[in-house]
């Protein structure tokens, strides 16, 4: 009864604290894992359901083969570097970004029904976003003042689901699972691009007027051929969102109301794990992210005759994620993992994406876990998200590029990774 109280006040505790969370980013603007088990691993877990978070993200059936009931909170801290460089003759320059660090908090529960084939979970996590601040610049040619550059670009996003699980144990090899997932997203861009400039050409700020909701499924499918092979497969749908609204002002600095449509994409997740070898279990995930046919993240990135950017322009991506386990004892655990991804961002893309750098490709992870008890375990993990560069034209929104010029983002990253884990 008391381990259930603590679970009842850290649930309570931590769906506070997503209210606020910020932001982060793996896939594209797709988070990679959830949690520091998860995140030790690679994100690797469509076949590997060796904690609450990890089992629940990427595939709902294998909650099914969990030994235990659990429940885990973990707390990832993120640190990003963003820097932009310009050149348009006479003028060139560089500008760092200060985006600072900000928490991402998750939290996943699974329970399994006595005497019965189902198993049920719940997980809360942040799941997608991007945030970047970059001052204006009167010697950076793409961040000068309006209307001549961008001036001060700021952008922050971020967007929570929650989402309940049902999984079906068919036969004790073969599980089902899925369920509804609900999204809640914020969203906040300056200069506001994606609707008309005002009539002096410059770009109102916006922030979303309130948190935008919207929401999809998820289906899973998930099966152990034998005590070494297990197989899995998982669809979430498009997270289908209402169009988001933002408050700006226009060039004499009366309000203006401004719309943008901004979908997360279709993901489709293959997996295969192997716990063949003594105390080691090996994991291996392919992945789809469909950011094509994603409302804002694929609508071509295009000006129309009154200044409003159509869309980014995002490739949909292939990703693949491995990761392994080692047992030290009965009581401590070690991982490492690493990820690619294609980038969802082209080269002739970067003006773009300004304030959506999102073109990591390589990921590497390191955790471990030590259990304190038959209940309790502590978590730890650190991922390092490879410094990558995208380098293109500056775009003029009348003329389109402008011939000599260059714009580049570079950026990486670092997230350290934290938290416990109860079983029941």
């Amino acid at each position: 009864m008391a381990t259930d109280s603590r679970c009842i006040v850290l649930a309570q505790s931590l769906v506070l604290l997503l209210a606020a969370t910020g932001v982060c980013f793996g896939q594209g603007a797709i988070v990679s894992s959830a949690g520091p088990v998860h995140r030790g691993m690679g994100g690797a877990s469509t076949a590997a359901p060796i904690s609450a978070l990890g089992a629940l993200y990427w595939n709902p059936a294998t909650i099914s083969g969990m030994e235990h009931g659990e429940l885990e909170v973990g707390m990832d801290v993120l640190f990003t570097q963003h820097r932009i460089d310009s050149s348009y003759s006479p003028y060139s320059g560089s500008t760092e970004a200060e985006p600072g660090t900000y928490p991402i908090p998750n939290i996943g529960w699974v329970h399994h029904l006595e005497n019965s084939p189902v198993t049920i979970g719940l997980s809360v996590n942040a799941v997608a976003g991007f945030k970047t601040n970059l001052q204006s610049s009167l010697t950076n040619p793409v961040l000068l003042p309006q209307p001549y550059g961008l001036g001060q670009v700021s952008s922050e996003a971020s967007f929570l689901q929650i989402a309940p699980v049902l999984s079906y144990a068919v036969t004790d090899q073969f599980s089902i699972g899925g369920g509804p997932i609900v999204t809640s997203g914020q969203v906040g861009i300056e200069p506001f691009v994606f609707d008309s400039a005002n009539a002096n050409r410059t770009y109102s700020s916006g922030r979303s007027s309130r948190y935008h909701w919207g929401g999809g499924l998820q289906l899973g499918a998930y099966y152990i051929a034998n005590d070494a092979w297990r197989f899995g497969a998982s669809f979430k749908s498009p997270s289908w969102m209402e169009s988001f609204e933002f408050y700006g002002e226009d060039e004499n600095g009366a309000p203006r109301q401004m719309s943008a449509d901004i979908d997360l994409p279709m993901i489709v997740s293959l997996g295969t794990a192997y716990a063949g070898f003594d105390k080691w279990l090996l994991a291996l995930d392919l992945r789809y992210i469909d950011y094509a046919n994603a409302d804002g993240f694929g609508d071509p990135a295009e000006f129309d005759s009154t200044g409003r950017l159509k869309g980014l322009d995002w490739s949909s991506i292939m990703s693949v994620a491995i990761g392994a386990q080692r047992a030290l004892g009965e009581r401590t655990f070690i991982r490492c993992g690493y990820s690619y991804n294609q980038n969802p961002i082209q080269d002739s893309e970067s003006f773009y994406n300004v304030a959506t750098p999102l073109i990591y490709e390589h990921t590497l992870s390191v955790g471990g876990s030590y259990q304190l008890n038959e209940t309790l375990a502590l978590n730890m993990a650190y991922s390092h998200f490879f410094e990558n560069s995208r380098t293109g034209p500056i775009v003029n929104p009348v003329a389109g590029p402008l011939p000599g010029s260059s714009v580049t983002n570079e950026m990486q990253a670092n997230v350290l990774s934290f938290g416990i884990l109860m079983r029941q």
